[in-house]
């Protein structure tokens, strides 16, 4: 019996010791478990900063190069660019075949022209209003002014790239409108809706066709550069007047003015008085003999089955 006991507490001894040694292990595992998340969390931390700046940074790079292509978009620069240029030589009706040649070459055209005769036909003025592109603008004025001596030269030019932008801005915005009018009129139901509906398509269709038709004027000014070339002989060159201004401006277009209207004015009483004058010569014969005709007595009718004279008032007859 004494060796049963002790066999029994050897074996409740080993249990527990087994017991022991098994929570110690779980210990020594969540302690372990415990040190390397404690370790990892710093190394999530440490490398949390470096994915934010990660982020930070290429969120920057991106709102730079987003924000500023939407804030400086490129733009071409809309110029309109005009000149005028004065040249002598002693030919100028070959000088003058000559600047169309050159400007025809640079793939422009001749506006308009003016020139000036002596009385044996020979040409000794030329004023000619070009077109050419405006890239090649500085070209044009190289090449026309080695035609001859250059006497004076006048250049402008004038940006205008706000209008452009402002009339491309209209137009997408026009042209969106007018999809949104269209989207209605298909929904309208009542005939008062389509009426309204047509109406407000019809007016912003109008301002659609007048913004293209800015858009398309702007165009041609960009892209053609306007230059007028003057040819004349040595010694003739034009003598180009100043505008008068103030008082005696004023004075002088007042009478050209008065002139002007004294002139249309005796034009027409010149163009009139033929019929004027036939007028008189058969209306007023005729208003004078309707004149005589309500001045004439009208005598009075006999009264019929009177066969002797009235006798005379207060009588009495027998």
């Amino acid at each position: 019996m004494a060796m049963v006991r002790t066999r029994g507490r050897a074996a409740v001894a080993g249990m527990f010791l087994v017991a022991a040694m098994v929570l110690s292990g779980c210990g020594a595992g969540g302690d372990k478990a415990t040190s390397s998340e404690g370790a990892a969390a710093p190394q999530a931390d440490n490398a949390q900063p470096q994915d934010a700046g990660a982020g930070k940074s290429g969120a920057g790079t991106d709102s730079k190069s987003g924000a500023g292509g939407a804030a400086q978009p490129t733009v071409t620069r809309a110029i309109i660019k005009t000149g005028r240029l004065t040249i002598e030589t002693a030919d100028v009706n070959k000088q003058r075949q000559a600047a169309i040649t050159i400007v025809a070459g640079l793939r422009g055209q001749v506006s308009s022209e003016d020139t000036g005769s002596e009385n044996d036909g020979r040409i000794t003025r030329a004023n000619l209003v070009l077109k050419v592109p405006t890239p090649a603008y500085e070209t044009a004025i190289e090449r026309l002014s080695a035609l001859g001596t250059r006497t004076s030269i006048h250049q402008e030019s004038s940006d205008v790239t706000e209008q452009v932008v402002d009339v491309d801005s209209r137009i997408a915005s026009q042209r969106a409108s007018l999809e949104r009018m269209r989207t209605l009129l298909a929904k309208a139901s009542s005939i008062a809706e389509i009426v309204s509906v047509e109406t407000e398509l019809t007016r912003r269709e109008a301002d659609l066709e007048s913004l293209l038709a800015k858009q398309k004027a702007l165009s041609l000014q960009t892209e053609l550069a306007t230059l007028t070339l003057v040819i004349t002989e040595p010694g003739k060159a034009p003598v180009v007047e100043k505008e008068d201004k103030g008082f005696l401006a004023g004075l002088k277009g007042g009478w050209n003015a008065f002139t002007a209207t004294f002139f249309a004015l005796s034009t027409a009483v010149g163009a009139l008085l033929p019929f004027l004058i036939v007028a008189a010569l058969i209306g007023i014969p005729l208003w004078r003999y309707r004149h005589r005709l309500r001045r004439t007595p009208v005598a009075a009718p006999a009264v019929a089955g009177a066969s002797g004279p009235t006798p005379p008032t207060g009588s009495h007859q027998p």
